[in-house]
């Protein structure tokens, strides 16, 4: 859902709900609104859009310097060996499992 999907709300007379919106916007971080233990909404910044893509043309070189990157880790690299520390460091982790 989009901004403009919502209906809006003028909050400049409003100095704490303000306060909350602009810091939920400065920090990136969301805020759960609760009233004693009931949960009711949740105030959460809107996505800064990216900066466009370059519109400059990929040439020849563009792509050729592209294909030849590929493989550029074979030699370089022990799979096995390098599969092998990824799965051992997760063991060693201390952060909980994801469940899907």
């Amino acid at each position: 859902m989009m901004a403009k999907d919502f209906t809006a709300v003028d909050i400049s007379n409003a100095p704490d709900l303000l306060r909350l919106a602009e810091e939920v916007h400065r920090t990136g971080q969301p805020r759960l609104l609760r009233r004693d233990n009931e949960d009711l909404a949740v105030l959460t910044p809107i996505a800064i859009p990216l900066k466009p893509r370059s519109k400059r043309k990929k040439t020849a070189a563009d792509r050729e310097a592209f294909l030849s990157s590929a493989g550029g880790w074979t030699g370089n690299v022990e799979v096995d060996a390098f599969l092998k520390e990824n799965y051992e460091s997760r063991d060693r982790s201390s952060r909980p499992p994801v469940e899907l």
